[in-house]
């Protein structure tokens, strides 16, 4: 009748099966061919679009591009990142050699992208930066930067078009004057031993046939989730 009618369409209404929601723990790695990652846990609700990484996470960008901080979360937009939010210790570090890093630290950084490439990063609050500069191919200088804000447009990985902004300073050295150690921002640390370097890094499981044609008449339970997310 039209009673049990109505209540099957507001239980239909409360239907969280389409919901995707995921929570990984313990030493979570993901790849794919223009993004690597990895942190201790990870949570992610289709409900905001938002992944959260918790405990020492890190992304890799077009491979030579490593970014970390305390905090990390990611906006997901058609099945791709669309922003990136790191709080605390935020870093931003380019390797162009086995020796040589680029690095910008701050407190908090946002990161933009386009199809799962790094076009823009904004970093916020107290910034130090070590940039190396070649001529004729060859690494000569390092310029140490300091700023309260910087943004930076990125192109094929690198850095362009850098724009400080407040309590500016900039100083530059023949690469020889300074020694190793004056050539790393304080905590410095890359972790490219880390990267999955092809999806067999992450498992060499093979993905089975989907049998979602079988089911798809079948009843749908009420999970214990709904009460969490639908009023």
């Amino acid at each position: 009748d039209s009673l049990a009618a109505g209540s099957d369409a507001a239980l239909a209404l409360r239907d969280s099966t389409p919901v995707r929601h995921l929570r990984a723990f313990n030493n979570v790695r993901f790849y794919r061919s223009d993004l690597q990652g990895a942190c201790d846990s990870l949570v992610f609700t289709e409900l905001d679009s938002v992944a959260r990484l918790y405990n020492r996470p890190v992304l890799w960008n077009a491979v030579k591009n490593q970014l970390s901080a305390e905090e990390m979360m990611l906006l997901m937009k058609d099945g791709q990142v669309f922003r990136g939010s790191m709080v605390t210790d935020a870093w931003m570090i380019s390797q162009e050699d086995s020796v040589h890093f680029n690095q910008i630290k701050s407190t908090e950084m946002l990161g933009y992208f386009h199809e799962n490439q790094l076009y823009r990063f904004d970093a916020l609050g107290g910034v130090s930066a070590v940039f190396y500069m070649a001529e004729d191919g060859a690494v000569t200088t390092i310029n140490l930067k300091e700023a309260k804000m910087m943004t930076a447009a990125i192109k094929d990985g690198n850095a362009q078009r850098l724009l400080y902004m407040e309590s500016i300073k900039s100083d530059a050295y023949p690469l020889g004057e300074l020694v190793p150690e004056k050539q790393r921002l304080k905590d410095f640390e890359w972790r490219g031993e880390e990267r999955p370097v092809d999806r067999n890094a992450i498992t060499d499981r093979t993905i089975k046939p989907t049998e979602a044609h079988k089911y798809k008449g079948i009843h749908q339970p009420r999970y214990r989730e709904v009460d969490n997310y639908f009023d």
